[in-house]
């Protein structure tokens, strides 16, 4: 495959860099040069790149949700009857309580995160979404960190 200036390849150093900055996106180039053995200019260099080239899409904050008041966390299977694809985006994405949707394979077309303070508000995003179809729901008890680090294998 021909490469586009939009492509590029990642080195070791570079799978060092976003192994730290997935542990802690707020450290110092300086820091993460000591520990990958570059200098502070050439890792905030090397960051740019991979920012430029999509490897790296963003940087944001995770909250607490109990602490922010947000006890409620549920997955809702929905499967939209009479809506095309797109509708159905438009129309999950413009509810605010949800957190992430997935499109899926199975019987039901998407998967839903939805975070809530009470169990009121969870029954109304339950309603809206069974508007337009079939929903199962699942309160979250306990899971995993969402901000867990993942591999990144060369």
């Amino acid at each position: 495959m021909k490469k586009t200036l939009k492509q590029r390849e990642i080195d070791s150093l570079d799978h060092k860099i976003l192994a730290e900055l997935q542990k802690n996106a707020r450290i110092t180039n300086a820091e993460i040069g000591r520990r990958v053995g570059l200098s502070a200019p050439a890792v905030g260099d090397r960051i740019i790149k991979l920012e430029q080239h999509g490897y790296i899409e963003g940087y944001r904050t995770v909250l607490n949700m109990e602490k922010v008041g947000l006890t409620i966390q549920a997955l809702i299977s929905f499967k939209a009857e009479n809506m095309k694809h797109k509708e159905m985006l438009k129309m999950v994405e413009a509810i605010p309580e949800v957190a992430e949707w997935y499109a899926v394979t199975g019987s039901y077309c998407m998967m839903v995160k939805v975070i809530v303070a009470t169990s009121r508000q969870l029954e109304s995003v339950i309603a809206k979404l069974g508007q337009h179809g079939d929903t199962s729901t699942s309160l979250i008890l306990s899971g995993s960190s969402s901000s867990k680090m993942v591999a990144i294998n060369k």
